[in-house]
């Protein structure tokens, strides 16, 4: 509409220039009227247009922060903060456990020294022919080259559990779990490539030719494919073409 007014404008403009007297003034502002009337209408349609498209936004907007709030409730900083507490209550038993079990060795010790329960003596070495050593299960003793008393248990010495040591193996089991379930995923996707890469040995060897020598291998191994009697007869047959051709 602003396109066709403009135009009706623009013509009775060009008609009293070209001196065409029977073009009225009245005309000429019905004219432009017109045409202001319509690029009204444009800009209103433009805002209207405008306005509903902020309302979709706004809409969409709002809808992304209670969805992304509904995720994020799903795991919460309180529950974060209650894992780290409860981890933080297993490590301290953890290590009251490990205090307590070198006090019950420590005890142990102490009884079987005040005993008559003889020591044993730990042997160094072994002469090929002579009887090995036999340990009791529990007892106590030094080690052959002097040292302080340590307990027998289960038929080997045994001194204090290293604290430090256990503590730290218990804070790197995740990372050792995350590791070993990756390595076993990776087993998984190398098995299932390798019964993909089989199957295509049976259903179509000419693809089965193009794949690379470290996936064509562990295929042919897991057929039961010899792989040095395959890659001479492949050999063989790669001379013949290029004799044929």
């Amino acid at each position: 509409m602003t396109t066709t007014a403009a135009d009706a404008l623009a013509e009775l403009e060009e008609r009293v220039r070209s001196g065409d007297e029977s073009v009225t003034p009245e005309e000429v502002e019905h004219a432009r009227g017109l045409t202001r009337f319509a690029m009204l209408r444009k800009e209103a349609a433009e805002r209207r247009a405008a306005a509903e498209r902020e309302q979709q936004l706004a809409a969409e907007r709002e809808t992304a922060l209670a969805e992304a709030r509904q995720i994020l409730a799903e795991v919460t900083d309180d529950d974060v903060t209650a894992a780290v507490e409860d981890a933080g209550e297993t490590m301290a038993r953890l290590r009251a456990i490990v205090r307590a079990r070198n006090d019950v060795q420590a005890r142990a010790l102490a009884r079987l020294q005040a005993s008559p329960v003889p020591g044993v003596t730990q042997q160094l070495g072994h002469t090929r022919g002579e009887a090995l050593p036999v340990y009791p299960d529990l007892g106590h003793g030094r080690p052959a080259h002097g040292g302080p008393a340590f307990l027998w248990l289960n038929g080997r010495p045994v001194g204090p559990l290293d604290e430090a040591a256990l503590m730290d193996k218990a804070r790197t089991l995740p990372g050792t779990r995350d590791a070993a379930e990756a390595q076993a995923r990776q087993r998984e996707a190398e098995a299932r490539r390798i019964e993909q890469d089989a199957a295509l040995y049976r259903t179509d060897r000419a693809v089965f030719e193009t794949l690379p020598a470290h996936r064509r291998k562990p295929a042919l191994d897991s057929l039961g494919v010899d792989w040095n009697t395959y890659t001479a007869q492949r050999e063989q047959e790669m001379l013949r073409r290029a004799k044929v051709a």
